[in-house]
């Protein structure tokens, strides 16, 4: 049979096309080959020393660590202090002005107002992880990092930075205070003194008397201060009752009005400090650091004291309460723990994949003898267990504040003219 022109174009065509596919898909083979080649081999250095024969053999290859997350909790407590201060002329407040509700002496009052229970994860320095790549293809490998070197991912890209977390955000604690004191006095505290001086002076069988003045400044008593304040609240009155009742014989306005009494009633407000006293508030604001460690899970952790006249105080003073710190596992990772114990143990331990953490949540309650004030529910790192996955050439994304994987996938092959 003779073959046409067509026909022997369209068999080249065939050809050729086949010699591509068979091109491509050893070209494919190869780079599986490369992948397979360049799994990460990863070996724990966290709580003991480095092996220096290992260390040496991957001194030409790509090394890196990385760290797995533990759970570090933080209870901020927020305290008010009240201060109670009785004014200077408090014993004559019933006498002078008719006041019976004063401050009749000084004292101090603390109080919990607000407890928060929060967490973040920093690393875990027994859980140190070295990583090494055994030959040149790692290059295209990548490895993303938090700022605190806790890993977020292992593959061909790199993870967005919205995967990172900053652990517990930054707060200022100032103290807050209201200014309160007595700062509101009649003129000066001295006072004129005008004595009258009598001499009888006899003259012979004349006696006369010449009188003189002699003009002094002595200091006012407590008395005669208090006196000049109490009377100066009562004139404040009548002129706030004036200006109200239109007595005034100036035509003011509404906003000057308003005004005009809003500053006597402040000023008679200042001055009746004097005899009933002022109160100070003043706002505080603790944090107390703890780290959980799964063999003292359930038993009992004094943060500090509590007392409502000293406030906050350390752990072992017997002047306060002590608040209480218990938190109890979940338990639900002890089935995981038995089923892979086999493979979190395995008999060449440099020849594993990326390890990882399975967290556990555990109920977290605050006791102030035995009153709860707060508690909370929540994943504890460190209570959970670290398993690893298998040396191969994975995609992983791990969640930066448990160490628990997010995904895994393997990562796909590209595209034959991207090889070119």
């Amino acid at each position: 049979m003779t073959r046409t022109p067509a026909s022997i174009f369209s068999d080249d065509f065939n050809f050729t096309k086949m010699r591509r596919i068979i091109i491509s898909a050893v070209t494919l083979g190869v780079f599986f080959l490369s992948a397979c080649s360049s799994k990460p081999v990863v070996e724990r250095v966290g709580a003991k020393s480095i092996n220096v024969r290992n260390q040496s053999q991957l001194q030409n290859e790509p090394t890196f660590y990385y760290s797995l997350p533990r759970t570090t909790l933080v209870v901020e407590v927020e305290v008010n202090k009240t201060t109670m201060t009785p004014g200077p002329y408090a014993q004559y407040a019933g006498r002078l002005l008719g006041l019976n509700d004063i401050i009749a002496r000084s004292s101090n009052k603390y109080e919990i107002t607000d407890i928060k229970i929060k967490s973040f994860a920093d690393p875990d320095p027994d859980h140190l992880y070295m990583v090494s790549f055994p030959d040149d293809s790692a290059v295209n490998r990548y490895l993303s990092f938090s700022q605190s070197g806790l890993l977020l991912g292992l593959g061909n890209k790199t993870f967005s930075a919205e995967a990172q977390t900053s652990g517990i955000e930054s707060k200022t604690y100032n103290k807050q205070s209201t200014d309160a004191g007595f700062t509101h006095f009649l003129d000066t505290n001295l006072m004129e003194r005008i004595d009258t001086i009598v001499e009888y002076i006899r003259e012979d069988t004349i006696t006369f008397q010449r009188q003189s003045l002699r003009r002094s400044w002595v200091e006012k008593s407590t008395e005669q201060r208090a006196r000049e304040v109490a009377d100066y609240i009562l004139e404040l009155r009548e002129k706030k009752f004036d200006l109200i009742s239109g007595f005034q014989e100036i035509s003011y306005s509404k906003e000057a009005l308003e005004y005009m009494y809003a500053s006597m009633n402040q000023l008679e407000s200042d001055y009746l400090d004097l005899f009933t006293g002022v109160t100070k508030k003043e706002k505080f604001r603790y944090r107390f650091i703890h780290r959980p460690t799964k063999r003292d899970a359930g038993s009992r952790h004094i943060l500090f004291s509590f007392s409502s006249i000293y406030g906050i105080l350390n752990a072992d003073d017997v002047d306060g309460r002590p608040m209480i710190l218990t938190y109890h596992r979940s338990q639900l990772t002890d089935p995981l723990d038995k089923i892979s114990e086999p493979r979190t143990a395995p008999s060449n331990e440099a020849d594993t994949g990326l390890h990882y953490r399975i967290p556990e949540y555990a109920d977290i309650k605050l006791h102030m003898d035995n009153e709860l004030v707060a508690e909370a529910r929540m994943l504890i790192n460190q209570f959970g267990i670290v398993s690893h996955l298998p040396a191969k050439d994975l995609e992983i994304r791990l969640d930066p504040g448990t160490g628990s994987i997010q995904s895994i996938g393997v990562p796909e092959p590209p595209h034959p003219l991207e090889l070119k």
